[in-house]
């Protein structure tokens, strides 16, 4: 066990020092691509030797002909395989943010500095559960993917290693790089599904419940289980998946301070996902709202910045 952990040690230090880990564009040059036969082109070579080793037993002209033009073609093959990769250009580049469980795409951009265009190349990012294989078919010149992964937890989520290969054009070969990129994406808190709807504060310590206003209509939000059915817009909900309340100016408009103490029944984990529900609800409705955090303080705002500000905040809470 000792010698094999030394082994893998090794291994990982020989792969950091061939492939290191870059911000900006990296070419895929001969030292860095590697090919081997597929499972076709073992059985491809086995066939055209045991051609070659009859013409050479009963000293056939045509069977040397066709053994050496077997060789020939794998050889050609070989050579046309490895090109579809070399000098190849990549750049890896950070994800936009995702909730915990969504799938974040990485940018790649990619440039073929050569005439020959590159084909059939599949892109996939090393990882212990099944990954998201991308095609390219055609590279002429320049082109943008989004490479698939999956995130599993909040916070900062690394690029793993970048794999990349071709069989491209017959299947006899395996040509094969890797890429290790600085990328990042950052993960928000999965989000609290049917959270309970928070208690306004509606000045001098009181608080209501949202939906008790009776002034000017300002417009609709989702249902909550506390809204009364006569808030309910019944004719906007039969054109609609969700059930839409009507509120007034009265309701909740009041600037919310959704606090991390309030929710001491709850875990960590709990307790962020929640704040993150109640965020996105009251951005949605309209409610300025901020964050009492331990050691953190964010002031009552609304848009889509604070919004960021805010789920930025809780991905990175410790």
């Amino acid at each position: 066990m000792p010698k094999l952990k030394w082994l893998s040690q090794r291994r990982e230090q020989w792969f950091s020092r061939r492939h290191p880990s870059q911000n900006s564009a990296q070419t895929l040059k001969y030292d860095r691509i590697y090919i081997l036969p597929s499972g076709f082109g073992y059985a491809f070579t086995f066939t055209a030797l045991l051609v070659l080793i009859g013409a050479i037993n009963y000293q056939l002209s045509l069977a040397y002909l066709f053994a050496f033009t077997l060789l020939g073609l794998g050889h050609a093959i070989l050579l046309r395989t490895f090109r579809n990769l070399l000098k190849l250009r990549l750049q890896l580049f950070d994800a936009p943010a995702v909730f915990a469980g969504e799938t974040a795409y990485f940018p790649l951009q990619l440039n073929n500095p050569n005439r020959l265009a590159k084909r059939a190349i599949y892109f996939y990012f090393k990882q212990k559960i099944k990954p998201l294989a991308l095609e390219c078919g055609v590279i002429e010149r320049d082109a943008h993917l989004s490479i698939p992964l999956l995130s599993q937890r909040r916070g900062w989520l690394l690029a793993p290693t970048l794999h990349l290969s071709s069989h491209y054009p017959m299947g006899l070969c395996h040509a094969w790089s890797y890429l290790n990129s600085t990328a990042r994406c950052l993960v928000w808190p999965h989000p609290e599904i049917d959270p309970p709807p928070w208690a306004p504060s509606l000045g001098g310590g009181h608080t209501a419940q949202i939906g008790m206003g009776e002034e000017d209509f300002a417009g609709l939000r989702p249902y909550t289980p506390s809204d009364s059915l006569r808030r309910i817009a019944w004719k906007q909900a039969a054109h609609s998946e969700t059930l839409p309340v009507k509120f007034f100016d009265a309701e909740g408009l009041s600037p919310q301070v959704f606090n991390w103490d309030q929710l001491n029944e709850l875990d960590s984990e709990a307790r962020l996902s929640r704040l993150v529900a109640w965020i996105l609800a009251a951005e949605q409705m309209g409610v300025p709202y901020g964050l009492a955090l331990p050691h953190m303080q964010i002031d009552a705002a609304k848009g889509a910045a604070h919004q960021i500000s805010c789920l930025n905040a809780l991905a990175l809470f410790e």
